[in-house]
């Protein structure tokens, strides 16, 4: 995938609304990690809620935001507690 492409997916992502769904390498885009990350996350849990489509993976735009917002910390020392 060229960054040409990349690009336009991560463009499409940041326009939608928040209910559209997006498959799983849109999002490894727009998170910047991979989609085994993304797999693994689904399989220990404790990641974005996804549906499956057939064999299809796909996140909502809005729970992909909310991951994205508890992940947030102020500093280091939250990660001791």
């Amino acid at each position: 995938m060229t960054q040409q492409d990349k690009d336009a997916r991560l463009n499409r992502f940041l326009s939608a609304n928040d209910q559209q769904l997006f498959p799983q390498e849109d999002i490894a885009i727009y998170l910047s990690c991979s989609t085994h990350t993304l797999q693994r996350m689904r399989c220990i849990g404790g990641g974005i809620p996804y549906a499956k489509i057939g064999r299809s993976v796909v996140y909502k735009k809005a729970d992909v935001l909310a991951f994205q917002e508890s992940q947030t910390v102020l500093n280091t020392a939250q990660y001791a507690s």
